[in-house]
């Protein structure tokens, strides 16, 4: 088996976990590739938080092999175990004894930019602007919501333990084929979440008042990792790529745990 290892270049954690695990590989017969032969590796191995995984699934655009995260961060909503369980999993692996988790990404497209795509959230946001934007959102051709606000969240299940639940969003179960539309402070109470199919076709228009200044624009962010200034109008369309990400598990229901974990669920 072949692993390509994708640290956190900015943890001192994760990178004393590499130089463990690949004393364990060496010792086990498994090989490591470099980034330039990717396509030759079975599995990537990413080693730090959520974020580090959105940079890793970026980086490696069109890679259609599984990723195991091992979470050195803070929350790791998206890891199969912690830095301490990684040699025991890391076994398992080894073994074959584990399941692939597929997560749904999103597409789109906006004038500026002919592809976007995101593994957690695509978010419009008013950013500097002193007025809030006008959005009217159609699902596959037809009005669902309008309104005005600081912004919209669409976010994938993936996405829907962020900025989606922050901003009041539903959580949505990991492999859901599902998309969470999310108003960011709406100015009316009837601009409710929405969850749709990750097979249906969004289309987002938004509207600023034209007398903003200049330098005062609209932006779009996806994954936190790509950021572009927006026109004072425009119009953007998404909906589920059609390669979706796998992800390494090496336990069931661990998801379930983690979630009432970080948010406290569990205390009566």
């Amino acid at each position: 088996m072949r692993f390509l290892m994708y640290p956190n270049k900015a943890s001192e954690a994760a990178q004393v976990l590499e130089k463990r695990l690949l004393v364990q590989l060496h010792e086990c017969g498994a090989s490591v590739c470099n980034p330039a032969s990717s396509q030759e590796t079975d599995i990537v191995a990413v080693l730090g938080g959520d974020g580090t995984l959105l940079r890793a699934v970026r980086a490696l655009q069109g890679l259609a092999k599984p990723f195991w995260v091992v979470n050195c961060g803070h929350l790791g909503y998206l890891s199969d175990c912690e830095k301490e369980e990684a040699p025991g999993a890391l076994r398992k692996i080894l073994q074959g004894d584990y399941r692939l988790e597929k997560r749904t990404q999103l597409c789109g497209m906006i004038e500026s930019i002919p592809k976007l795509s995101a593994l957690n959230e695509i978010i419009f946001h008013r950013g500097a602007c002193t007025h809030a934007l006008r959005f009217e959102i159609s699902v596959n051709g037809t009005t669902a919501m309008k309104y005005r606000g600081d912004g919209l969240i669409i976010s994938t299940a993936s996405g829907s333990t962020a900025y989606n639940l922050s901003a009041g969003g539903p959580v949505l179960m990991p492999e859901m084929e599902l998309l969470a539309l999310t108003p960011i402070c709406p100015q009316t109470l009837s601009a409710a979440p929405l969850v749709i199919s990750a097979r249906d076709t969004v289309e987002v228009k938004w509207a600023m008042p034209a007398y903003e200044g200049i330098d005062e624009k609209p932006y779009l962010t996806a994954d936190g990792e790509e950021k572009v200034r927006l026109a004072l109008t425009g119009t953007a369309k998404f909906s589920a790529g059609e390669q979706r990400i796998a992800l390494v598990r090496t336990r069931e229901a661990e998801f379930y745990s983690r979630l009432l974990q970080r948010m406290n669920w569990n205390v009566s």
